[in-house]
């Protein structure tokens, strides 16, 4: 088995949403939502909780399997900051692969996680990030077709499917990432894709979304 640890990153300072993991959501909050199945993973060698806002800390003393890591002001910082400093506390992880779960995705079963871990665990990649397939026209900036390219397909049911990055989790290699302040280099397999659920993949990150995701967990709560 390859050691492996799971981690909650952070933050109060969003940037589309403020406040997002801690505004009411559902007569919770997004990341309560996380960190409930975080702390049921124990097939994990760790479950960490980083940030740096004591607000936020303080939330992992109501999960007992799950510790904190306190990180730099200047990682938690609104905006995008430098790997090096973002990303500064995986050093202090204690495994060899570090299972980065995303908080802002409330429909991820742990099941799914869990079949993660073991895909993980049965293959041999330095990375691997989470996909849900697709049959989407996707056009770059300058128009051109990048997935469907065949003029007599009008429809979105019978070309190949694709790949699209969902964010719900990132599994990386520590040492890789010591080395080179990278997750992976986006040559095939680094990362490796990993399959889940589309409709576990809605990923909060406006406040349309944070309305929309409401309303669908409130209806899937009410209907089980």
């Amino acid at each position: 088995m390859k050691t492996i640890s799971v981690v909650v990153n952070a933050r109060i300072g969003s940037t589309r949403v403020k406040r997002k993991l801690l505004r009411s959501f559902s007569n919770t909050n997004l990341l309560n939502i996380a960190l409930k199945k975080v702390n049921k993973l124990n097939f994990f060698d760790n479950r960490f909780l980083a940030a740096s806002d004591t607000e936020i800390l303080k939330l992992a003393d109501n999960y007992p399997n799950i510790k904190t890591i306190i990180r730099d002001k200047k990682a938690t910082k609104t905006g995008v900051n430098p790997h090096e400093v973002t990303f500064a506390h995986y050093s202090l992880i204690p495994t060899d692969y570090i299972f980065v779960f995303n908080p802002c995705l409330p429909f991820i079963t742990t099941n799914t996680i869990k079949m993660a871990f073991d895909y993980f665990q049965n293959t041999n990649f330095t990375s691997y990030t989470s996909v849900i397939e697709t049959n989407d026209w996707i056009f770059d900036n300058e128009g051109r077709a990048l997935t469907n390219t065949n003029p007599n397909n009008l429809t979105t049911n019978k070309n190949e499917t694709f790949r699209k990055a969902s964010h719900a989790f990132h599994i990386i290699k520590k040492s890789y990432f010591v080395k080179t302040k990278q997750h992976w280099d986006f040559t095939p397999n680094n990362p490796h894709l990993i399959s889940m659920p589309k409709n576990e993949s809605v990923d909060i990150d406006t406040m349309e979304d944070f309305n929309y995701s409401q309303y669908l967990y409130n209806e899937k709560n009410r209907n089980e």
